[in-house]
């Protein structure tokens, strides 16, 4: 005996780590050649990863409906099992790279509150905005962009122009946000003085001392003087003593002093204020300029003039000062250098600087000239200019300046650009103006762009073909020159024989399953070498809806039901999506495994437009229907209706005793029937065998034998045997396509599963629509099933006027429905009652049939035959020696005439 052993090696396609933003769709693809009987799973640092609505796994491959930075991170790693060899595979570490960013407030870090602004020497903010990659910040003053790049902004030197509104705004790869609460900052400027203890008038008596305090606040420290009626007061009097603290203190007050001290007593600060930061100014040559030098804030008003190195300017001549004003007239190359204003009062000097420059034409150094750059390498243009001042250089792409912003430019300050990484479309004519206030100059340059062998577009890794329809699978490369393409399977076997190719196009006439698997696509270039592509082809069917969901409306507290049924291979897995959500199982809410979608308990929010999504490997596919909720009317009950509902209960209730006294009645004459068999069996057992007579359900057989009973029985059973034969052709006539069922409400569930009412659109040849009672099989037990068919078989033999008719079947797909004549029974019921009452009669529904009690004579049905009735009237007789037996009744029903409808 030989044992022949075959090993079969699993090669598993390693999952690749990836970038993906926070909220988007992502896949983590895990492939494997192997067995067929292969078991696929994933694990999250080494915990196994569970389905849910955001992600689950799809074949073999796990996916991502929207990303999530917290939930998403860690290491993900693709396990593969085979059943039959129990060898197991697990692959590398993949991780998702989760890009995000989210808003923040800007806060003061210091000072620690603003109730310390007043005081602080420096002010620090921070833009809480974050986000992965780091996000770059900018920083924004009453809407104007500062010249400040991090999340940190520090403000030193404070002064009332730093009084503003601050936000922040950053921006990564994720996007851009600016921050949801920005802060307002109220700067007071430190130099002025600002009064902290006025003097107060004050009533003394003569040789009292009398004191007033003047306190000011600045930095630095004012000079406080005194004044009396516009004379500064001096410390040489006997009488009056400045002090330190800026207070004055009169010794004695007289009577001339005290006159004295009731003039006006001021208290004034003597200081100069900071003139500012130096100053810029270009002139063009020989032209007249004039630059004003406005005095500083003092007390008392200070005097300014203007120098030059060291000396002041003359009043006269072609550069001079007047009234403050420092005038060229006109300029000249000579002037550029650096002038200074000068102010003084008895507080002291400031002074400010401006720097003049008198401007040239620039001249060129390097123009720029015509370059060739690889594709994906870095390419220079060189634009060199001298003037004075330096010109200042910008660069233009079809006219459109350039900038540093995206990265991919760089500009240096001696006027060279640098293209990051070269592309295609970077192949444009380029211009560089050199411009100062006394001109310009302009040049232009091409750049020319060495292209490199490149898919355009790279194919995407994963494609599948429609199974039996032509189908291709396209890739495109480009080069310096017309690259040649060819495709051929990774398993070095050859195309198919249906497979063509064409300028980079695999083309398959017919698809078949054995289509499916790994292709190679190779560009080749005599200069550039090659490059290939791999592919992944899968075969399968694109969904289709076998049935969409229509529009539908709902009463309130119902239950509404949309369907959604969709075909193709892989079989789709179908979701419902509402106000761009995905709905998930709820207590309110669930899919059924057929992809219809049940909202239990409806209410006025659940109105909106449902959309069901249905996809597999191959295409996704939607459709969407309206649910309206609306409230069911409500009709307010009058005295007259809860009077007539009162009778109606006294009806009922005199019904049911009359039922139980006719109950009664019948069990007795059955023990009557049951002790007068048995005495007349013992006479005859007596006389010698004559002959038994038989009472069944309190009927007596007449004598007739058991055999004409089972002939009987017989003969009424081969009606339904020849019926039985078609039962086929039936069903296909009584298939209803279920897209034309329109379900109204859920009336609840039965054995077999929920029963619901719905419009059936063109059930019936003589209405457009029509409302039907559904019940469907939603039950696996097999006695359910056979109960079901068995109960269509049923109804589909039924036609009479009186019994509930069988209008269609839909058993295309799960689950089966039965469409049934709609009937309001319990209305029926009452009417029944009532009328029984009215006509002091009693109306028992038994088996279908309306029997009699009393002496009840129902009327004949229309058009009823007479020897029919006749038969009917026999089958009422109230003794049981007069109604006619099985026998009787089959041969009168058999002897009837053929055209008779009975």
């Amino acid at each position: 005996m030989f044992i022949r052993l075959i090993c079969v090696s699993l090669s598993l396609t390693e999952p690749q780590s990836q970038d993906a933003l926070h909220g988007r769709s992502a896949i983590l693809r895990c492939e494997l050649s192997g067995p067929e009987d292969m078991r696929f799973w994933w694990t999250q640092d080494g915990r196994r990863v569970q389905d849910s609505n955001r992600r689950f796994q799809e074949g073999s491959n796990l996916k991502f409906t929207a990303v999530d930075r917290h939930a998403d991170t860690g290491s993900f790693q693709c396990v593969a099992s085979s059943s039959s060899t129990g060898e197991t595979v697990t692959s590398a570490n993949a991780s998702i790279n989760i890009k995000w960013l989210e808003r923040g407030p800007i806060t003061m870090n210091e000072p620690a509150s603003e109730a310390e602004l007043e005081e602080a020497e420096r002010i620090v903010l921070q833009c809480h905005i974050d986000g992965h990659p780091r996000p770059s910040s900018k920083w924004f003053k009453d809407g104007a962009q500062l010249d400040r790049k991090d999340r940190i902004l520090t403000l030193t030197n404070l002064s009332t122009g730093d009084s503003g509104i601050y936000s922040c705004c950053a921006q990564n790869a994720a996007g851009k946000v600016c921050s949801n609460h920005n802060i307002t900052l109220n700067i007071f400027d430190k130099s002025v003085p600002r009064v902290l203890v006025a003097p107060v008038d004050q009533v003394v008596l003569r040789n009292e001392e009398a004191v007033f305090h003047c306190q000011f606040r600045a930095k630095p420290p004012p000079l406080i003087e005194w004044f009396h009626d516009a004379e500064p007061v001096l410390n040489k009097s006997r009488t009056v003593c400045l002090i330190p603290s800026s207070s004055l203190f009169a010794l004695r007050v007289s009577k001339r002093s005290a006159h004295v001290l009731q003039a006006a007593v001021v208290c004034v600060s003597v200081e100069i204020a900071d003139m500012g930061e130096r100053l810029w100014r270009v002139f063009s040559a020989g032209r007249g300029e004039r630059v004003r030098c406005d005095p500083p804030r003092g007390q008392p008003e200070p005097q300014v003039w203007w120098e030059r190195a060291g000396a002041r300017v003359a009043s006269e001549g072609r550069v001079h000062q007047r009234d403050g004003d420092l005038i060229f007239s006109p300029t000249d190359r000579s002037d550029s250098g650096v002038y200074t204003c000068v102010a003084r009062n008895t507080a002291g000097q400031k002074q400010q600087e401006l720097v003049v420059t008198v401007a040239t034409s620039p001249e060129w150094i390097v123009q720029p000239q015509d370059t060739h750059v690889e594709e994906g390498q870095p390419g220079f243009l060189h634009c060199h200019a001298r003037s004075t001042p330096e010109p200042r250089v910008t660069w233009y792409r079809k006219s459109v300046p350039i900038t540093e912003e995206g990265s991919r430019y760089k500009l240096f300050s001696n006027g060279t650009l640098r293209i990051n990484s070269a592309e295609v479309n970077d192949a444009q004519t380029y211009s560089c103006v050199c411009v100062t206030q006394a001109g310009s100059l302009s040049a232009h340059a091409r750049i020319h762009i060495l292209e490199k062998l490149k898919f355009t577009p790279v194919p995407q890794p994963s494609q599948c073909l429609q199974l039996d329809r032509e189908s291709s699978v396209s890739c495109v490369a480009k080069a310096r020159e017309t690259p040649i393409m060819h495709w051929s399977r990774a398993d070095g076997a050859d195309l198919p024989s249906h497979a063509s190719q064409m300028n980079g196009a695999l083309r398959f006439s017919t698809v078949t399953r054995a289509d499916g698997g790994n292709y190679t696509c190779v560009a080749s270039s005599s200069v550039q070498g090659e490059i290939r592509a791999h592919v992944h082809l899968t075969v399968g069917v694109h969904v289709e809806f076998k049935l969409e969901p229509e529009q539908t409306t709902v009463y309130q507290g119902h239950t509404a039901v949309l369907h959604c049924q969709a075909s193709g291979d892989p079989q789709p897995y179908v979701q419902w999506m509402l106000k761009d959500k995905l709905l998930s199982s709820s207590s309110s809410s669930r899919s059924m495994p057929n992809g219809s979608l049940v909202i239990s308990n409806v209410t006025t929010e659940d109105t909106g437009v449902y959309t069901c999504i249905a996809g597999n490997t191959c295409n996704i596919r939607d459709t969407a229907a309206q649910l309206y909720v609306v409230e069911k009317p409500v009709h307010p009950r009058s005295e007259d209706e809860d009077k007539s509902q009162f009778k109606m209960f006294q009806t009922i209730a005199l019904s049911v005793a009359v039922a139980v006294a006719y109950i009664i009645a019948v069990l007795g004459l059955m023990f009557y029937c049951k002790q007068r068999r048995k005495s007349k069996r013992l006479q005859k057992n007596r006389a010698g065998g004559e002959p038994e007579t038989e009472c069944l359900n309190g009927v007596q057989l007449n004598g007739h034998r058991v055999s004409e009973i089972h002939e009987e029985v017989a003969l009424s059973s081969m009606r339904p045997s020849a019926d039985s034969e078609k039962q086929q052709s039936c069903g296909d006539e009584l298939h209803f396509p279920r897209a034309h069922l329109q379900t109204i409400t859920s009336l609840g569930r039965g054995v077999f599963g929920e029963v619901f009412l719905a419009k059936a659109r063109a059930i019936e040849e003589t209405e457009p629509e029509t409302l039907v009672l559904v019940k469907s099989l939603e039950s696996r037990e097999e006695t359910h099933r056979s109960e079901f068919r068995r109960e269509l078989e049923m109804f589909s033999k039924l036609n009479h006027a009186h019994v509930v008719r069988l209008l269609g079947i839909c058993r295309e797909t799960q689950p089966h429905y039965m469409i049934l004549e709609y009937v309001d029974l319990v209305l029926n019921t009452f009417k029944c009652f009532i009328n029984s009452m009215q006509q002091s009669r009693l109306c028992l529904n038994v088996f279908g049939l309306c029997l009699q009690a009393g002496t009840l004579r129902l009327s004949p049905p229309v058009n009823c035959p007479a020897h029919v009735c006749s038969l009917m009237s026999h089958c009422w007789a109230s003794s049981p020696k007069e109604r006619p037996t099985f026998s009787e009744i089959l041969q009168i029903l058999t002897d009837s005439p053929a055209d008779t409808k009975v």
